[in-house]
Protein backbone atom coordinates (compact mmCIF):
# COMPACT_ATOMS: atom_id res chain seq x y z
CA UNK A 1 0.00 0.00 0.00
CA UNK A 2 1.46 3.40 -0.92
CA UNK A 3 1.95 6.10 1.69
CA UNK A 4 -0.63 8.31 -0.04
CA UNK A 5 -3.36 5.73 0.38
CA UNK A 6 -4.43 5.57 4.00
CA UNK A 7 -6.54 2.80 5.44
CA UNK A 8 -10.18 3.41 6.28
CA UNK A 9 -9.56 2.86 10.01
CA UNK A 10 -6.77 5.45 9.92
CA UNK A 11 -8.97 7.99 8.09
CA UNK A 12 -11.75 7.35 10.63
CA UNK A 13 -9.30 7.80 13.50
CA UNK A 14 -7.96 10.99 11.91
CA UNK A 15 -11.47 12.49 11.61
CA UNK A 16 -12.38 11.51 15.18
CA UNK A 17 -9.16 12.97 16.54
CA UNK A 18 -9.66 16.16 14.51
CA UNK A 19 -13.15 16.63 15.99
CA UNK A 20 -11.87 16.01 19.51
CA UNK A 21 -9.00 18.48 19.10
CA UNK A 22 -11.31 21.12 17.63
CA UNK A 23 -13.51 20.79 20.71
CA UNK A 24 -10.48 21.08 22.99
CA UNK A 25 -9.20 24.16 21.12
CA UNK A 26 -12.65 25.76 21.24
CA UNK A 27 -12.93 25.12 24.98
CA UNK A 28 -9.49 26.61 25.65
CA UNK A 29 -10.32 29.73 23.62
CA UNK A 30 -13.74 30.11 25.28
CA UNK A 31 -12.10 29.85 28.70
CA UNK A 32 -9.52 32.54 27.83
CA UNK A 33 -12.27 34.84 26.56
CA UNK A 34 -14.70 34.08 29.39
CA UNK A 35 -12.14 34.81 32.09
CA UNK A 36 -10.99 37.90 30.17
CA UNK A 37 -7.44 36.57 30.13
CA UNK A 38 -7.28 37.54 26.45
CA UNK A 39 -9.52 39.72 24.32
CA UNK A 40 -11.17 38.62 21.10
CA UNK A 41 -8.76 40.58 18.87
CA UNK A 42 -5.71 38.95 20.50
CA UNK A 43 -7.20 35.46 20.12
CA UNK A 44 -8.07 36.23 16.49
CA UNK A 45 -4.51 37.40 15.83
CA UNK A 46 -3.05 34.23 17.40
CA UNK A 47 -5.33 32.01 15.32
CA UNK A 48 -4.47 34.00 12.17
CA UNK A 49 -0.73 33.58 12.80
CA UNK A 50 -1.20 29.83 13.28
CA UNK A 51 -3.30 29.54 10.12
CA UNK A 52 -0.81 31.57 8.06
CA UNK A 53 2.14 29.50 9.26
CA UNK A 54 0.91 26.50 7.25
CA UNK A 55 3.10 24.30 9.45
CA UNK A 56 2.28 20.60 9.26
CA UNK A 57 3.79 17.85 11.32
CA UNK A 58 5.10 15.22 8.90
CA UNK A 59 6.33 11.69 9.33
CA UNK A 60 9.90 12.91 8.64
CA UNK A 61 9.74 14.97 11.84
CA UNK A 62 8.96 11.92 13.93
CA UNK A 63 11.53 9.81 12.11
CA UNK A 64 14.19 12.36 13.10
CA UNK A 65 12.85 12.67 16.65
CA UNK A 66 12.90 8.92 17.11
CA UNK A 67 16.31 8.39 15.51
CA UNK A 68 18.21 11.02 17.51
CA UNK A 69 16.00 12.23 20.30
CA UNK A 70 18.78 13.75 22.41
CA UNK A 71 20.59 15.73 19.68
CA UNK A 72 19.39 18.89 17.91
CA UNK A 73 21.47 20.67 15.27
CA UNK A 74 24.56 18.88 16.57
CA UNK A 75 24.07 19.86 20.23
CA UNK A 76 23.04 17.61 23.11
CA UNK A 77 19.67 18.37 24.62
CA UNK A 78 19.15 18.49 28.37
CA UNK A 79 17.63 15.44 30.05
CA UNK A 80 15.15 17.70 31.83
CA UNK A 81 12.04 18.07 29.65
CA UNK A 82 11.23 21.51 31.05
CA UNK A 83 14.66 22.74 30.05
CA UNK A 84 14.11 21.37 26.55
CA UNK A 85 10.82 23.21 26.32
CA UNK A 86 12.45 26.42 27.53
CA UNK A 87 15.22 26.06 24.96
CA UNK A 88 12.58 25.63 22.26
CA UNK A 89 10.63 28.64 23.46
CA UNK A 90 13.77 30.75 23.60
CA UNK A 91 14.83 29.57 20.14
CA UNK A 92 11.41 30.36 18.68
CA UNK A 93 11.25 33.76 20.33
CA UNK A 94 14.70 34.78 19.17
CA UNK A 95 14.15 33.44 15.66
CA UNK A 96 10.86 35.32 15.42
CA UNK A 97 12.47 38.56 16.53
CA UNK A 98 15.34 38.14 14.08
CA UNK A 99 13.09 37.33 11.13
CA UNK A 100 10.80 40.24 12.08
CA UNK A 101 13.77 42.61 12.08
CA UNK A 102 14.86 41.29 8.69
CA UNK A 103 11.36 41.60 7.22
CA UNK A 104 12.44 44.18 4.61
CA UNK A 105 15.19 41.91 3.28
CA UNK A 106 14.90 39.15 0.72
CA UNK A 107 15.75 36.02 2.71
CA UNK A 108 16.22 32.71 0.94
CA UNK A 109 15.33 29.38 2.51
CA UNK A 110 19.05 28.59 2.79
CA UNK A 111 19.62 31.87 4.66
CA UNK A 112 16.70 31.05 6.98
CA UNK A 113 18.34 27.71 7.74
CA UNK A 114 21.62 29.48 8.49
CA UNK A 115 19.80 31.99 10.70
CA UNK A 116 18.14 29.08 12.52
CA UNK A 117 21.48 27.33 12.95
CA UNK A 118 23.23 30.42 14.30
CA UNK A 119 20.30 31.33 16.55
CA UNK A 120 20.18 27.78 17.93
CA UNK A 121 23.90 27.75 18.69
CA UNK A 122 23.70 31.13 20.46
CA UNK A 123 20.70 29.98 22.51
CA UNK A 124 22.29 26.59 23.30
CA UNK A 125 25.67 28.01 24.36
CA UNK A 126 24.05 30.71 26.51
CA UNK A 127 21.98 27.96 28.19
CA UNK A 128 25.13 25.83 28.67
CA UNK A 129 26.93 28.75 30.29
CA UNK A 130 24.00 29.58 32.57
CA UNK A 131 23.58 25.89 33.51
CA UNK A 132 27.27 25.49 34.35
CA UNK A 133 27.29 28.66 36.45
CA UNK A 134 24.12 27.57 38.26
CA UNK A 135 25.46 24.07 38.92
CA UNK A 136 28.81 25.45 40.09
CA UNK A 137 27.15 27.89 42.47
CA UNK A 138 24.95 25.16 43.95
CA UNK A 139 27.88 22.76 44.32
CA UNK A 140 29.74 25.20 46.57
Amino acid sequence: MSKNLESKPHKKFEKKLGRELKTIYDDIIKEKLKNKQLDYDTVSLILEVFNKSNFQWRSEHFDVFDSSSDIFRGCSLPKNYRECVMLGVRLGTMRGKIIFNLRGNQITEKQKQEIDDLTWKLVWYSWQEARMLYDNQNDQ
